[in-house]
C-alpha cells in the first residue's frame, strides 16, 4: 500500500510539473503596494473591525455635541418679548377707516405728545 501512495504522489508531481502560478507578481504588488494609488487601493480593500465600545464612545460623543449645540443655539437665540394681548371689542370709525379703540387712543396720545415738543 505504501508503494501505491508513492506511485500516486510521483504521478501527481509529474502531472503538476508543467503548471506554474503566473500571478505571483500581481499578488505581491497588491500585498506590498509601492505607489500612492496602489496604497489607497490597498487601504480601500481592507476589512475594518470596529469594536462595540468604540461605537458606544462615538455615539456618546455625538450625543454630547448635539446636545451642546442645541443648548448653545437656545442661548444665542433670544426669545421674543411677550406683550400682553389686550382684546378690545370696540371699533371706532375715523376718516372712513375702522380702528380698535385702544390702539386709536394710543396713537392719538402719541401724536399729541409729539406735537407739544
Amino acid at each position: 500500500m505504501r508503494s501505491e501512495e508513492q506511485e500516486m504522489a510521483e504521478q501527481l508531481k509529474q502531472e503538476l510539473e508543467e503548471i506554474r502560478f503566473l500571478g505571483a507578481e500581481k499578488v505581491i504588488s497588491r500585498t506590498f503596494p509601492k505607489s500612492s494609488r496602489e496604497r489607497l487601493s490597498s487601504l480601500w480593500n481592507k476589512e475594518v473591525e470596529i469594536s462595540a465600545a468604540a461605537i458606544g464612545y462615538f455615539g456618546a460623543a455625538a450625543a454630547v455635541l448635539l446636545l451642546g449645540g442645541l443648548l448653545w443655539r437656545e442661548a444665542i437665540v433670544k426669545p421674543a418679548v411677550s406683550v400682553p394681548l389686550q382684546v378690545s371689542n370696540e371699533l371706532l370709525e375715523a376718516g372712513g377707516n375702522y380702528y380698535w379703540k385702544d390702539q386709536y387712543e394710543r396713537m392719538v396720545a402719541r401724536l399729541e405728545n409729539s406735537g407739544q415738543d
